[in-house]
């Protein structure tokens, strides 16, 4: 059976039990998901823009960070705004420091059991800030 199938047999319950048509519709996005999802894409992005802002330095040898420099700080005010300093830290560390310019990738493991934090995608470092936030909101 479908979903599409088990939606009109749902519906058809809830008709019979309320005795009037219904509708169903999409359940709305949550307010934390649309969140995340606008993260990802500004992580993404920044790490674009810093890669490129790099690449013409390294391989054009153009400097383009001080021309890039006021957009950074409207960013990082940005960010003072809605995180804080140790959720801003995360995102600065997977922004310019975890993937070295010779290719490797540095890694996240937690002090105390050693165990390898993910750490490779904005998703992963959405999870993560989310965890420091439960952890200031105590």
């Amino acid at each position: 059976m479908s979903k599409k199938d088990n939606v009109k047999k749902i519906k058809s319950y809830i008709d019979d039990i309320l005795g009037t048509k219904s509708s169903l519709r999409d359940k709305l996005p949550a307010k934390k998901s649309k969140e995340k999802e606008l993260f990802c894409e500004i992580l993404q992005n920044l790490q674009f823009v810093n890669g490129r802002t790099m690449g013409m330095k390294h391989d054009y040898k153009i400097n383009m960070m001080d021309y890039d420099d006021p957009f950074y700080v409207a960013l990082e005010n940005m960010f003072q705004l809605h995180y804080t300093q140790e959720q801003r830290n995360v995102i600065n560390w997977w922004l310019y420091d975890k993937f070295l310019p010779t290719g490797e990738t540095l890694i996240l493991t937690d002090k105390e059991t050693e165990e390898v934090i993910p750490s490779d995608t904005p998703e992963d470092v959405w999870d993560l800030i989310q965890t420091h936030e439960k952890k200031d909101n105590k």
